[in-house]
């Protein structure tokens, strides 16, 4: 459906037409520009920290790291995370449903991605009653984002468990950047409707930002073809408010407190079975207090602690048991008639009640505190240390079987040594440990060389070990749908008993070069990684001793029966001669030698994880400022077919997104007004095959006031 009321077909031709003169105004430019110097484009090399846990230039880390920043947010026309993520060489991004995404590196399309760690200024926002995140529970919105640190590649040794693939850190706007009330309003197609207001002051040493933000959307739209026709009903309306202050009392103290709420309410199900839909209600709050103090002027020590919760309740009153089994026996079974029918064939007592299947009332905590130390311990040589402890705790009947807490203390120890011996080498050295009551005490480690050919050119070698943890839900799943404790209706998953930690060796050489005369940055990335022990799911008769409704049940069994090889390339670049133009490109290729367990009886059976994902994926950004209020871009992303694995085969795509943007000023009031086209080619499938991304048009306008 057409919200905005434009005339769609003119519109997809005008936006096509600003791309297709991108180019022609770059070159007609270029004679008359001043070009900037390298200090004025590039200034240095991007100072990153999640990939050591200390501030490290891009050619001195031990890993492949991505940054995306806020320019590159604002021109790629993003209004979601997953459009956020496909800037990313060796990425998967997909919608699961209209509003649910999964994100992970090097994946083979779970719902729930869990080999990527996720934080936000910091804190994990990981979520253990889904062993992944929950991206429409986080709280805060693109706006709010200052920029990404994304290490490619297992960061265990810095992160932890969690970050077995790698990791990501959002980094949001600190209050100082900015004065005054921001504002942003979005609607378009989907009944998108978006609102995010935030206010940013100062009050002597105290600097303090409040945000408000609304979304509401349709998701995707209505299935009109097969024999599940009709609407998805994977919407989605949320509110959330946010609060950060930063309190600075002298020049060695910084105190950072964070707040955060949210309520989530979406349409939640299996894009195989629209007719399943239900809705899904969250609430979420966190609170972070961080402190760092310079002990000197190179030495630093940081204490963070943190609190996340989660609420959710997902649930659907399938009716009264006379009701249903009159239904599937095709016979009027009065309500006094289900105990006894019930007890001749199963031998249980049951009375006629409501049938309810999906989560009632779930509810995920975790509480963490971290001390961090860094050391310059010579000009040469120096050093990170600190240690962590972790409690978690989850709450669920349909997750575990049972309605009482489950809870897992972890602890942690680490440490990252970085040594320059010489000038052109920089050694990197990390050390994680763990410990839990699900695991003995397992390591996590890496070695890293850079050589420093020059000023501009580094090649890098590193090698890590990691291990993980399972999660409480990974080791401790009991799902089914079983009445009164009985009788066992339908079977979903379970854990096995004994579960073992996931295990990865990995290597990688890489290269980067900058050419700051031309703008350009080129980093590329050759990987084989070995994964042995990881999570997977084979099917196995639900005979657990009670009763079954369905003989042939079975469930989806959790254990370590999945191995996997997988090597490949992955390259991005970065060109920006001047102060109008940005163009950004990655390219990742995978090849993967994998297989799961699939079933024990009753015959052995191996599945393949080669196909779980696509072989290839490309992305190309292009932003251009044609004049001093308006600047497009183009941004285009191709991904080969893929058999997602909890989804559907797909085929491969190309999308065309494109963006125009008109900026104004009215006395002291700065604002834009954008126009955003997605998808301007063919529709496509999303992960699943009822999930048709039409193209979309939004408008988004935004004030500054001071």
């Amino acid at each position: 459906m057409n919200t905005l009321g434009f005339d769609m077909h003119g519109l997809k031709i005008f936006l096509a037409s600003i791309t297709l003169i991108l180019t022609s105004f770059s070159f007609a430019d270029e004679q008359n520009t001043t070009f900037f110097t390298e200090e004025d484009i590039l200034g240095e090399l991007p100072i990153v920290s999640s990939a050591s846990r200390m501030n490290q230039s891009m050619s001195r880390v031990p890993a492949s790291v991505s940054i995306i920043d806020r320019e590159m947010i604002d021109a790629s026309g993003a209004v979601s995370w997953v459009d956020v993520f496909r800037l990313v060489p060796g990425f998967q991004a997909y919608y699961i449903n209209g509003n649910r995404y999964g994100i992970g590196y090097h994946g083979f399309g779970d719902q729930f991605p869990n080999h990527m760690e996720v934080m936000i200024d910091g804190r994990s926002i990981y979520e253990p009653s889904f062993a992944g995140i929950e991206w429409g529970s986080l709280g805060i919105t693109l706006d709010e984002v200052d920029h990404i640190e994304i290490i490619r590649g297992s960061n265990a040794p810095a992160q932890g468990s969690n970050a077995f693939m790698g990791a990501i850190n959002i980094i949001t706007q600190k209050p100082q950047q900015e004065s005054g009330v921001h504002q942003r309003f979005t609607v378009g197609d989907r009944q998108t409707r978006e609102g995010h207001v935030r206010y940013s002051g100062h009050l002597d040493k105290f600097d303090y930002r409040v945000s408000v933000n609304y979304q509401h959307n349709e998701g995707f739209p209505s299935v009109d073809t097969g024999d599940d026709q009709g609407p998805l009903k994977d919407g989605k309306e949320s509110l959330g408010f946010n609060f950060r202050g930063m309190y600075t009392p002298n020049v060695s103290d910084i105190i950072d407190l964070q707040v955060g709420f949210n309520h989530n309410n979406m349409g939640w199900g299996d894009v195989d079975h629209p007719d399943e839909y239900s809705r899904v209600d969250f609430e979420s709050q966190y609170q972070s207090l961080k402190w760092t103090r310079d002990l000197n002027s190179t030495d630093t020590l940081k204490l963070h602690a943190y609190h996340n919760k989660l609420e959710g309740e997902n649930f659907v009153n399938q009716g009264l048991l006379s009701d249903l089994l009159t239904e599937e026996l095709n016979t009027p079974i009065a309500p006094e008639d289900v105990n006894p029918l019930l007890n001749l064939f199963f031998d249980v007592d049951i009375d006629d009640q409501n049938f309810i299947v999906g989560s009632k009332h779930t509810v995920s905590e975790r509480y963490d505190f971290e001390l961090e130390h860094h050391m310059q311990l010579t000009n040469q040589f120096r050093t990170t240390w600190g240690a962590g402890i972790r409690y978690d705790r989850v709450k669920g009947q349909t997750i575990f079987g049972h309605n009482d807490d489950e809870t897992l203390t972890s602890r942690r120890l680490f440490g990252h040594v970085e040594w320059q011996p010489f000038h052109h080498w920089t050694f990197n050295t990390g050390l994680m440990l763990e410990d839990n009551s699900l695991v003995d005490t397992i390591a996590s480690g890496r070695l890293g060389a850079n050589y420093h050919i020059n000023d501009q050119h580094t090649v890098r070698v590193a090698y890590a070990m990691g291990k993980r943890s399972p999660t409480l839900i990974e080791a401790k799943e009991f799902n089914a749908d079983i009445i009164d404790n009985q009788l066992l209706v339908t079977a979903i998953r379970r854990s096995e008993s004994n579960i073992d930690e996931e295990r990865l060796k990995s290597i990688e050489l890489g290269y980067l070069a900058t050419f700051p005369n031309d703008g350009l940055t080129v980093d590329v990335r050759l990987f084989r990684e070995e994964v042995r022990n990881a999570f997977d799911v084979y099917q196995q008769s639900a005979d657990i001793g009670l009763p079954l409704f369905n003989p042939a049940e079975n469930f989806s069994v959790r254990g370590n029966v999945a191995e996997w090889e997988m090597k490949g390339a992955e390259i991005q670049v970065r060109y920006q001669p001047n102060h109008k133009t940005l163009v950004t490109g990655h390219y990742g290729y995978r090849d993967v030698d994998g297989e799961h367990i699939s079933s024990y009886e009753p015959v052995f059976g191996l599945s393949t994880l080669s196909e779980h994902g696509p072989r290839h994926t490309t992305g190309l950004l292009l932003n251009q400022k044609l004049t001093h209020s308006f600047d497009a871009s183009l941004n285009a992303y191709h991904m080969t077919d893929a058999d997602w694995k909890d989804g559907n085969e797909v085929d491969q795509f190309v999308r065309i997104d494109a963006q125009l943007r008109f900026n104004f000023s009215i006395a002291s009031t700065q604002g834009s007004i954008i126009l955003i086209g997605q998808n301007l080619g063919e529709d496509y499938m999303e992960h699943g095959e009822n999930n048709v991304f039409e193209s979309r048009y939004y408008l988004k306008v935004t004030l500054d006031l001071p």
